[in-house]
């Protein structure tokens, strides 16, 4: 199963070097018109949920850092 994310944000770039660091192989990440699109392959149906909630809590916590 693949699972496709985007996330509006105009500091893409930004936001694409946070979440690079928890990166791994079945995790693609692109910056294109103000946009990060993640496209996460080989997941599992029972992991979705942890994905998208830790996508979430990476982006609430680069949000909250931009804030500062």
């Amino acid at each position: 199963m693949e699972l496709c994310i985007s996330i509006d944000e105009k500091n893409c770039n930004a936001l694409y070097n946070s979440l690079i660091q928890d990166n791994n192989q079945d995790i693609a990440m692109k910056c294109e018109d103000n946009k990060l699109i993640i496209k996460i392959i080989n997941v599992k149906i029972s992991s979705i949920y942890n994905l998208v909630d830790d996508i979430i809590r990476d982006y609430e916590t680069f949000k909250k850092v931009g804030e500062l």
